[in-house]
């Protein structure tokens, strides 16, 4: 999931910013409700737009952010 997360972070560069958030910092674990790994969230303005628990390929992940 990692490789495929970083390959959509080079092709939307300047468009989205993916980040990781491990799972040992548990005030964000918490804030968020994680409570399954992976768990992806995609966000505008700070506000969850959409999310999933789990690998998706790449191009529904890409679907995903043009949806926002």
């Amino acid at each position: 999931m990692a490789s495929v997360l970083k390959e959509v972070a080079d092709e939307t560069k300047g468009k989205a910013i993916v980040g990781l958030v491990m799972v040992s910092d548990r005030e964000l674990v918490q804030a968020f409700g994680i409570k399954k790994i992976p768990t992806v969230f995609v966000m505008r303005n700070a506000e969850v737009t959409a999310s999933f628990v789990g690998v998706l390929p790449k191009a529904q992940i890409q679907k995903l952010l043009k949806g926002t």
